[in-house]
């Protein structure tokens, strides 16, 4: 069953990045529960909750893309995870928007049921602000060694 909910999930990204909320909504249940951190209200419940979270969204971006990297599905192939490298241009000052997300997506086999966005963001709030400085201490204090640099921090051979 993953090739038909593939086609659901890529019809919707589709309809996303056509800015067209009536496509990007029409694999999408009735009674959808989206969570999205980057809109003014996350959880979305119901199709007219999740219209009115990509329309306002839609007036923001100049253009929304997701390169899909990877998919991964359940053993009964109605649910799955997407990963995507997120491309997006803001309106205003034509800022680009660059970060990997990943999306949890569960269906029925012929609508989109559930959906969750994930960002590698961490904490915000003084939670967020205390942890950086945590992390900026740690830096300065403990140098990583050549064997704990990530593989894209090494010199090339």
């Amino acid at each position: 069953m993953p090739a038909p909910v593939q086609h659901l999930v890529e019809t919707m990204f589709a309809g996303v990045q056509a800015l067209d909320v009536d496509a990007a909504t029409a694999t999408m249940s009735e009674d959808i529960v989206l969570y999205d951190p980057h809109y003014p209200y996350p959880d979305m419940v119901g199709i007219a909750a999740v219209r009115e979270g990509l329309t306002w969204a839609f007036t923001q971006m100049k253009s929304m893309r997701f390169d899909i990297e990877r998919w991964f599905f359940d053993e009964a192939g109605t649910s799955v995870v997407v990963e995507t490298s997120t491309h997006h241009v803001l309106n205003m000052g034509s800022k680009r928007l660059d970060f990997p997300q990943v999306f949890v997506i569960d269906t029925d086999g012929e609508r989109i049921t559930k959906m969750r966005a994930y960002e590698p963001y961490g904490p915000h709030g003084s939670t967020g602000f205390g942890l950086k400085i945590g992390h900026a201490v740690y830096r300065l204090s403990h140098r990583r060694s050549a064997s704990t640099q990530p593989a894209s921090a090494l010199p090339s051979r």
